[in-house]
This record gives structure tokens, sequence and C-alpha cells, in this order.
């Protein structure tokens, strides 16, 4: 499929050859047409016509999908004991708009969007939305450029560190909330004691018990310490412990 040809704006535009070579060497992926490429990095306010569709928005569409999918994918291999809403969990915090934004801006592509000049007078090129549309669009791009093993072979090369700690979602939702809860009953936080299952395979796996005033409540085992304090904190968090007398 041949991608919508944009209209040349010279007074918005950086050095096209320059700006696709940055990106493409970030993705880990040369695009055959960087006219997707061009499209992907091209605000609404870019698109004098308005009702052209030659912006980033229809891109930003299919890359937010396809995200989902190839995130969706990793983590069910990942997790592979993790229940469909832990799952949905982990992924909202990898796909969430903030975090999107953020990887769009440590790659550095904020610079290179085309917008209107009223926008970028008003911090367009740091602005949450731009950047994680901006991020999804890229993907979009690399999805019509290519085909789907493509794209998920880049969506993960971006996506390898958030993948990695992906558990950490996990942290906000557990190990967090009972924190809250029992910080919220006397002041006091729970603490976490991890050892080795097996003495004789310090790298796991692992046991984990949450503390709180010398009492067990919750236990739990897991491939890494962290996971395996996460796992802690959600069987405490089942047993509610503290609730009975």
């Amino acid at each position: 499929m041949t991608p919508p040809k944009l209209a040349k704006q010279s007074d918005l535009w950086y050095d096209e050859r320059m700006q696709f070579e940055a990106i493409e060497e970030s993705l880990g992926y040369k695009f055959t047409d960087t006219a997707w490429l061009k499209q992907a990095l091209s605000h609404p306010s870019s698109d004098q016509k308005k009702k052209t569709n030659l912006n980033y928005e229809r891109l930003e569409f299919l890359g937010d999908a396809v995200l989902e999918l190839v995130v969706s994918r990793e983590l069910f291999s990942l997790f592979p004991k993790a229940d469909e809403g832990t799952l949905t969990k982990l992924r909202s915090g990898i796909v969430s708009r903030q975090h999107l934004a953020g990887l769009c801006e440590k790659l550095g592509w904020g610079e290179y969007i085309l917008m209107s000049p009223q926008l970028e007078k008003t911090g367009g090129r740091r602005a949450v939305s731009v950047l994680a549309n901006t991020f999804e669009s890229v993907i979009g791009a690399v999805m019509m450029d290519s085909n789907y093993n493509a794209v998920r072979k880049v969506a993960l090369h971006l996506m390898a560190e958030s993948l990695a700690g992906a558990e950490n979602y996990l942290e906000i939702n557990y190990k967090g909330k009972l924190l809250e809860i029992l910080q919220a009953i006397d002041g006091t936080g729970p603490e976490y004691v991890v050892e080795p299952v097996n003495p004789a395979q310090p790298a796991g796996p692992f046991h984990a018990r949450a503390v709180w005033h010398d009492r067990v409540i919750g236990e739990a085992e897991a491939p890494s310490k962290h996971r395996a304090q996460v796992a802690s904190a959600q069987n405490a968090l089942s047993l509610r412990l503290w609730e009975q007398e």
C-alpha cells in the first residue's frame, strides 16, 4: 500500500534525511518508504487542509493496536501463572500514555515532530499526549511499511527494558496497596524477607515472606527476588491476617 503524499512545508520541517536516519537507528529498522515515517511524525496542527488525513492520527490508531497485541503476547509468555486481571494491569502500565511519552522523549523523537509554530511555542514537543501519540504512530508506520513480524521485533527492541521490569507494575498494585493499608492502621509498613528456595541455588527461585510486627502475613515463591516479594504482598492482601484477632 502506498502512503499518501505529504506537502512539503520547509518552514516547519527539519532535514528529512538526517532525522529519518536518526529515528531508523533508534528503531533498528530501515524504512522502504520514508513517507510513512514522515506521516507518523506529522502532528494534526501541521495538516493545513485538516481533512486530508495526512497527519499521524490514523497511524496512531494502528500503532496503539499493534503495541497492545505485542505486549499482550510477551506478557502472556513472561507470566505463565498470571491471571487475566494481573496481565491487564501489567499491560496497562507498559502501554500507558505517560510511559509511551517517556520512551518517546528518551529516544529524542520529540525534536523531529512536524507541528505548527503555535503548538511548538506552547511546549508541544514536550506534551505527554503528543509524545505518546508519536510513539504509537511510528509503530504504526513500521507496520504499514513492513509486516507484523518486523514491527514486533521493533516494538520488543524499544520496550525491552520496560518488559524486563514489568513486575514493577505489579509492585504498584500489590506492594503499594499493602503498604497503604498497613500504614493506615498504625503508620508501620511491611518488611520483606527473601531467601533462595534451595541454598545450593543462590540464583533462585526465591521464597519471600511479608512480615508485619514480627508476624508473617504473606509468603510466596517466584523466579526472582522482586517477583517473590510482589507475590508475597499479593498473598498477604488475599489473606488479610491483620484483620484477625
